[in-house]
């Protein structure tokens, strides 16, 4: 329910147990009649059917196949003729076809295990066997945090359940525990899914509960949380990148004896966290884990390119004025920048000088809100917030922000920060809208500039009876 309500609020309305009876319209689509014989008028029609084993060659050699397709095979990812292996998206399981990378990857380490045993040097009647993949994820859905992990919808008289919802902010989580609170047997995340990695481990490594198992739904406060926090009780063995099959003690051994301290680094030695992505926070808090423990001091850099914090920056920055992120990539950093660097610095430069954004030297570290002077909505479209100094405006200035935003069929909102904003913005039209606003004296407001941004102020002693100062 929560999902729906999130999901509705973004303006899509979702239909659920609806079984489509036809699709209408004779030249055109125009809408769908469902079983129950409702209908629904639509535009277009996206069909999302999963995937289809292309199995026709194992079909023409006499292999068998599913009754909807994909190449049967057993346990150690033999088909029916003992000779012929099968693995990925044509292959068929129990009754299963799985269609994400990361259990490819584990049949194919199967399947090259168990024919460097029989053909290799040192042959070897022992075998690997593959035993179906556990199919725990976390997504975006739309921007929506979702996760399930283990069995999220067990029941029974030897399963508790434990719930929280937040209607308000949209947030459901479930936990499925053993009757007797010690071990975790699957669960679901809606709205917030940092727990994701942590709870994923405890499921898959049946690690045991704490006390109070409640609590593994909430992150930690800042003030009880360690890098290492939780890292230290897996087991070496637990699965910490599920993409590429990276363990703990992979990961481990590559910070202790390959010298990686950095995620990219620990990336390129062993592929960690290159996939989806999401095991990434957990790589880094085993990375500062295993540092520690071997007395090193772990410093708090900003990124590969600044051997820096962002407040050392800051300080190093203003005590050798550098103004741009090339001076100060040169002086202080290494390599091109990044993702993380360029906002950064660009914020410390911003707030330092408060000079024009996209002066010549700034301008490359500016993502696009900043360099349009406008910022992105969804849809596409921009929203235009001219500077209004502590709320003060001219009967002019007014005028004009209205003549704007009737010309070009602008939604107009009064911020929180004493100022007027302009929504739906083509980009095409942003440098004519600059145009108009300048002409009367507007300058962009700090929407998009990583900097201080408003000041709120009353009218002070000018105009208010018990004004002490003129606040303006």
């Amino acid at each position: 329910a929560i999902l729906r309500t999130k999901m509705n609020a973004l303006g899509l309305s979702v239909h659920t147990l609806k079984h489509t009876y036809q699709v209408l319209g004779e030249e055109n689509v125009t809408g769908l009649q469902f079983a129950d014989e409702s209908e629904l008028s639509i535009d277009m029609l996206v069909i999302s059917a999963g995937i289809k084993p292309r199995d026709e060659l194992a079909t023409a050699c006499g292999l068998q196949t599913g009754t909807r397709g994909g190449i049967a095979i057993n346990d150690q990812l033999q088909t029916n003729d003992a000779s012929i292996f099968a693995i990925g998206e044509c292959a068929l399981h129990n009754d299963m076809i799985y269609g994400l990378v990361a259990p490819g990857y584990e049949m194919a380490e199967v399947l090259a295990a168990n024919i460097c045993n029989k053909y290799g040097p040192k042959q070897d009647k022992a075998h690997k066997s593959f035993r179906g993949f556990d199919m725990s994820t976390k997504l975006k859905l739309i921007g929506i945090d979702v996760a399930s992990f283990g069995d999220p919808f067990v029941t029974g008289e030897k399963v508790r359940v434990i719930l929280y919802e937040d209607k308000v902010n949209g947030i459901y989580k479930r936990l499925n525990v053993t009757s007797d609170g010690q071990f975790l047997l699957g669960g679901i995340l809606v709205g917030e899914a940092s727990q994701y990695n942590m709870l994923l481990q405890h499921c898959k490594n049946k690690m045991v509960l704490p006390p109070d198992p409640a609590g593994l739904l909430f992150s930690q406060s800042d003030n009880k949380k360690s890098a290492g926090s939780g890292i230290a009780s897996l087991p070496d063995d637990a699965v910490i990148c599920s993409c590429e099959g990276i363990t703990k003690n992979a990961i481990a051994c590559a910070v202790s004896e390959e010298g990686c301290e950095t995620v990219d680094a620990i990336k390129k030695c062993t592929k960690a966290g290159t996939g989806c992505g999401g095991c990434v926070p957990m790589v880094k808090d085993l990375m500062v884990h295993t540092m520690k423990q071997q007395g090193k001091y772990v410093r708090n850099i900003l990124c590969e390119h600044f051997a820096y914090s962002r407040q050392e920056l800051f300080d190093l920055a203003k005590i050798h004025r550098l103004k741009t992120f090339d001076d100060i990539l040169s002086k202080l950093g290494k390599g091109e920048g990044c993702e993380i660097c360029k906002p950064a610095v660009a914020s410390i430069t911003a707030s330092l000088w408060n000079e024009m954004i996209l002066k010549k030297g700034g301008d490359a570290s500016q993502d696009s809100n900043d360099r349009f002077l406008a910022n992105i909505q969804k849809g596409g479209t921009y929203s235009v917030v001219p500077r209004i100094p502590g709320g003060e405006i001219t009967p002019e200035k007014l005028i004009v922000i209205g003549q704007v935003a009737q010309k070009y069929n602008l939604y107009t909102k009064i911020t929180g920060g004493q100022r007027i904003d302009l929504f739906g913005a083509h980009v095409s039209d942003l440098p004519a809208i600059w145009e108009e606003l300048i002409a009367v004296g507007f300058e962009s407001g700090h929407a998009y500039g990583k900097a201080l941004r408003t000041v709120k102020s009353c009218v002070g002693s000018t105009w208010c009876r018990f004004g002490l100062h003129d606040s303006v």
